[in-house]
């Protein structure tokens, strides 16, 4: 036998280099595709979060606004107004015919309704902004603090509200218009 047959056939494993390198590539190859898997699952779970307080903000909004296009015409006015008591960044109440008091606001965290004058109940919890804004018949933004008959030219309310969870932050906006206010609208 040659001494190159005799050479190859005493080899029959791999060297320690060969095998070092081999685990090199192969943690490599596992850390790539940890990190794609990571991304994959961090973004789903944003999305999720995204979609979570999404929809807690579309419900809490939906009662408000149901709320206050039920706002009533104020019989004591010398034109059409709204009933709006008072308005201010944060807060908005409004009283309707039978002296039952109605308020929106930001408390803390929460944003809170309070209806037919009873005990606010939380609409929205853990908001990082709430923001109330008013705009006249011509879409003109008025002041940020009303009271009495200041709110008279109110025909338009906007909301803003902001939640955050961990990374994720989640902004809502709706336009309210007052139906009692509008051409052809009632109580």
């Amino acid at each position: 036998m040659s001494r190159r047959a005799l050479h190859q056939q005493v080899r029959r494993g791999f060297t320690i280099i060969e095998a070092i390198a081999t685990i090199v590539v192969l943690a490599v190859l596992g850390s790539i595709t940890s990190l794609l898997i990571l991304n994959a699952v961090d973004g789903y779970s944003d999305t999720a979060t995204s979609a979570q307080l999404h929809a807690e903000a579309s419900i809490a909004l939906d009662r408000a606004v149901r709320e206050l296009r039920r706002i009533e015409l104020d019989s004591g006015a010398s034109g059409i107004a709204p009933n709006i008591d008072t308005v201010t960044a944060t807060s908005i109440t409004w009283s309707d015919s039978a002296a039952n008091s109605f308020s929106l606001s930001l408390s803390g965290s929460d944003v809170m309704l309070a209806v037919d004058g009873g005990a606010a109940a939380i609409l929205l919890a853990d908001a990082t902004a709430f923001s109330v804004a008013t705009y006249d018949e011509s879409n003109t933004a008025l002041a940020a603090s009303l009271t009495g008959v200041a709110c008279d030219p109110i025909r338009r309310i906007a909301i803003d509200v902001t939640l955050r969870q961990g990374e994720v932050i989640e902004s809502l906006r709706t336009k309210v218009f007052i139906r009692s206010t509008m051409s052809g609208g009632g109580s």
